[in-house]
């Protein structure tokens, strides 16, 4: 017979099924939330982060303009504000390097120019609202300052201080490293020497024409005329009719360098060499003497030992150009040697100024041929009669213009002006065109570019100061 407990012993299994189910009162089950909190969804479009923004610099300007007028020997330094130097050796444009901020000022000034040159200018300061172009440098040549440093109108021979000497006819000038000057005193047939306080002293000769070496004190000479110094102290005297040329040692002694009294044209050795009145001298660093040999036409070389070579021209009067040898002048009368070794001649009858090369070729730097007083470039401008010559550090050659009355400058490019001086003869001083010569022959310059002129028909030594 059945047990009594079998139907809840076969219940058993289905309650347990049932719990292990969650239950037997018939509900779902329900998976329990998770235990960690979800992120909440953002709120509208996502923003990228911000770039930092680079400052915007100040406006700044420019300072430009034009320089015109500027001759090719020197330079011309300006200033914007007082700095930022800019050079110029040409006319044209120019910029200052370091800009101006935007409603700053500018102010352009001229802080060096060349020697001999004014210059000045215009529409250079004011407010800088743009850039700047149109500052205007203008350069034209300075007015000078004429003196009369020893001397007097009266000629004579008389040894003193400025106005208390005399001079008659002096000829040639030429100045020491010391700042001596020293004179060929044509007309009293001596050499003179003014110390730089204007003391004035005869070096050598008596007063009395003649040919007579030695010491200075008894040696003689007869119109010198052109007169050079070297950087050893020797002095070379070129002698018109004594048809040779002197030396002059720093000890006093007069010695005969080459030449004789008896005019010619022969090269040779001391008196076996000719010359055909002798005018203008200059002598270089090695101590080589040349000659502007005035009535021979021709340009002569002296050795230290004495030996004379032709070294340009022929002994007919011409006026051409080309190989040394084949080159002819017409009264070579002034003569000047630069620092690259090209020879400079000035022609009394050609009214010129000729050059030649350490080559050996000769060309014409400035002078047509004609009469006249025209500044100008190269042909375009005229000299008459010029003589005395010298070269400045700069370059520059100054002229005695001795048929004009004037003191002018011959630029390395072959531009010519006049410096001091009027057409008319006079012994006046002062400034550039109211000061007055008469008949200048010889000149000399110094390193700051002041000149020294023998006045001959004067009788007086000038200088021609560069103003400030």
């Amino acid at each position: 017979m059945p047990s009594a407990c079998s139907p809840l012993l076969k219940a058993i299994p289905i309650c347990l099924i049932l719990t292990a189910c969650g239950g037997g009162d018939g509900e779902s089950a329900t998976t329990p939330p998770p235990s960690a909190t979800q992120p909440v969804a953002p709120i509208g479009t996502p923003v990228s982060p911000v770039s930092p923004v680079a400052p915007i610099a100040p406006a700044t300007y420019t300072i430009a303009g034009t320089v015109t007028g500027l001759l090719d020997y020197g330079s011309l330094t300006l200033l914007n504000n007082g700095a930022d130097p800019i050079v110029q050796t040409a006319d044209g444009g120019f910029s200052f390097s370091v800009p101006v901020a935007a409603g700053g000022a500018y102010a352009v000034s001229v802080n060096a120019r060349p020697l001999w040159q004014s210059c000045s200018v215009a529409d250079g300061s004011g407010l800088a609202n743009g850039n700047v172009t149109g500052v205007s440098v203008s350069c034209a040549v300075a007015q000078s300052m004429v003196s009369s440093i020893a001397g007097a109108i009266t000629a004579g021979y008389v040894n003193g201080t400025g106005s208390a000497a005399s001079f008659r006819q002096p000829s040639g000038m030429a100045r020491d490293a010391s700042g001596n000057l020293y004179v060929a005193d044509y007309g009293n047939h001596v050499i003179r020497k003014i110390a730089p306080g204007g003391v004035v002293t005869t070096l050598a000769g008596t007063g009395s024409p003649g040919h007579v070496d030695g010491m200075a004190g008894s040696a003689k000479f007869v119109t010198p005329v052109g007169i050079a110094v070297a950087a050893s102290g020797n002095i070379y005297v070129a002698e018109f009719y004594g048809n040779d040329i002197r030396k002059i040692t720093p000890g006093g002694i007069v010695t005969t360098l080459a030449g004789s009294a008896t005019a010619g044209s022969s090269d040779g050795v001391g008196a076996s060499a000719s010359f055909n009145n002798p005018l203008g001298i200059t002598v270089d660093a090695n101590e080589n003497v040349y000659v502007a040999d005035y009535s021979n036409n021709i340009i002569r070389k002296i050795t230290p030992a004495g030996v004379v070579t032709t070294l340009a021209g022929t002994t007919t009067a011409g006026s051409d150009n080309g190989s040394a040898t084949l080159a002819t002048f017409n009264g070579p009368s002034g003569i000047a040697l630069s620092a690259s070794g090209t020879l400079y001649v000035a022609e009394w009858f050609n009214s010129d100024i000729r050059q030649i090369s350490p080559a050996g070729v000769v060309t014409t730097l400035a002078g047509s041929g004609a009469t006249g007083s025209d500044d100008g470039v190269g042909t375009a401008a005229t000299f008459s009669l010029p003589v005395g010559m010298a070269i400045g550090t700069n370059g520059v050659l100054y002229v005695a213009d001795d048929g004009n009355n004037l003191i002018r400058m011959v630029t390395p490019a072959g531009v010519v002006a006049t410096l001091a001086g009027s057409l008319n003869p006079g012994s006046t001083d002062g400034p550039g065109s109211i000061a007055m010569f008469n008949q200048p022959s010889g000149i000399a310059v110094d390193t700051s570019g002041n000149l020294y002129v023998a006045d001959q028909a004067n009788n007086l030594i000038r200088n021609v100061a560069p103003n400030p």
